[in-house]
């Protein structure tokens, strides 16, 4: 999310508006910015998510929430969770309420709705989008079954997406010179390309007059969608993508022997492909797992990363006094060497097992010691005893901090799905 509009109304009418910008992480390219309609210094000195969202959450508590779209309902749901605040459902969706209303004969915009009810308004920023769909939900009784209105599928689409498949997958806009201008994933890639070429968005209005052909490739889950649509962002870098392409520098933990023979801990920001390590999104959650060491394996807080200080460090009850010359350097690097191995041995192995792109096939993405090894398909019927069994069957991917994110991401979403995965802890070679 880049911006945010909130209306909040009673019987007595309006009595509150307000519009957050969100400064995206990583960062949007300037062009991308203006292609969306958002004004770059607006984001540029806007705040983070995590400290909108308990000003957000205030607007919205204890009232009937009314969304434009159920993508939109989505994102602001996924949003808030990646944070940790879990958010209910939407009471209405004025997509669906639109469609009941003029029996699915009109395709669903806001402006093929603001035409509908005769709607007279400007519509420039998120805010004033907000105004018109609050006009919109309450005028919707008022839309008879004969309406018409100008929209549909416009030729473009019509030529560019002859044959696309109701199935999970990645596809790719091209343009005149066959060059993939844009990558995406969707559950059902009939659906979701159509969607891109019936929107009024600007940013999609410009993209779809730039596509001359549409291509797919079929996953059979989303997970696979997602880790396929990462690896072709980029390594196609596509002109319309503004997430992904950038790859961002992770924290890791790291070790070193200082002069005084001390084995030190340390959170590094690097790339992770030089590193057989476990790494962390940010700063606070590699200060997380360095505290929970600390504390299991009795470090000094000074050595272990976590205090920035040239004297002895502030934990009297952990620290057996390293810092302090109280402590055999011996007996403590021993104690540190104990905790590498614990971070070491926390990184799992498994598979995961996932639907096939047909009945009588299976997808498997493969995790080796917490790195991600890539994906692949197998028939349904094939025993599998050890990692030899699919190796033959496995397409290597690269392993890096968006390909973790979304692993990371599956197995929070999908706790009732544990019994697909598997451990290889007796399958590693």
């Amino acid at each position: 999310m880049l911006q945010v509009a909130i209306i909040n109304k009673d019987d007595d009418g309006i009595y509150a508006k307000e519009e957050y910008f969100i400064k995206p992480i990583p960062r949007i390219p300037k062009r991308e910015l203006i292609a969306l309609g958002i004004n770059p210094n607006s984001i540029r000195s806007a705040s983070v998510f995590c400290d909108l969202a308990p000003l957000i959450i205030e607007k919205i508590e204890e009232t009937q929430t009314v969304f434009s779209d159920k993508f939109s309902e989505r994102l602001f749901v996924k949003t808030f969770k990646e944070i940790g605040y879990p958010m209910g459902s939407a009471t209405h969706i004025l997509d669906k309420l639109f469609k009941q209303a003029v029996g699915g004969k009109i395709p669903y915009s806001l402006k093929n709705a603001q035409k509908a009810l005769g709607i007279k308004m400007k519509v420039s920023t998120t805010l004033e989008k907000c105004e018109l769909i609050q006009k919109v939900f309450e005028n919707i009784p008022e839309i008879g079954r004969s309406v018409k209105v100008a929209g549909g599928i416009n030729k473009t689409l019509e030529d560019a997406i002859p044959h696309l498949p109701n199935t999970p997958g990645v596809y790719f806009f091209r343009n005149a010179r066959e060059e993939v201008i844009y990558v995406g994933k969707a559950i059902n890639i009939s659906k979701r390309v159509r969607s891109h070429f019936s929107s009024n968005a600007t940013f999609e209005r410009t993209l779809c007059a730039q596509t001359t052909a549409v291509d797919y490739e079929e996953t059979g889950s989303e997970l696979i969608s997602l880790l396929l649509e990462s690896h072709y962002i980029g390594s196609l870098s596509p002109e319309y993508n503004s997430q992904q392409k950038e790859l961002l520098q992770p924290y890791i933990i790291t070790s070193k022997i200082d002069s005084k023979g001390i084995l030190r801990l340390q959170p590094i920001q690097k790339n992770y492909a030089d590193s057989e390590n476990e790494f962390y999104y940010n700063r606070d959650s590699v200060l997380v797992k360095l505290i929970e060491v600390q504390r299991k394996f009795k470090l000094c807080k000074r050595y272990a990363g976590i205090e920035r200080t040239k004297t002895s460090c502030s934990d009297t009850i952990y620290c057996k006094g390293i810092c302090r010359g109280e402590e055999d350097k011996n007996d403590y690097n021993a104690r540190v060497r104990d905790a590498l191995n614990y971070i070491d041995g926390q990184r799992p192995s498994y598979i995961i097992k996932l639907k096939g792109r047909h009945k009588n096939e299976m997808g498997f993405v493969m995790v080796k010691q917490g790195i991600y090894c890539g994906f692949g398909y197998i028939d349904s019927d094939t025993p599998i005893n050890s990692s030899n069994d699919i190796a033959g069957f496995l397409k290597n991917y690269a392993h890096n901090y968006f390909t973790s994110r979304i692993i990371d991401q599956f197995h929070k979403t999908n706790k009732r799905r544990e019994d697909n995965v598997f451990k290889l802890s007796v399958l590693i070679d």
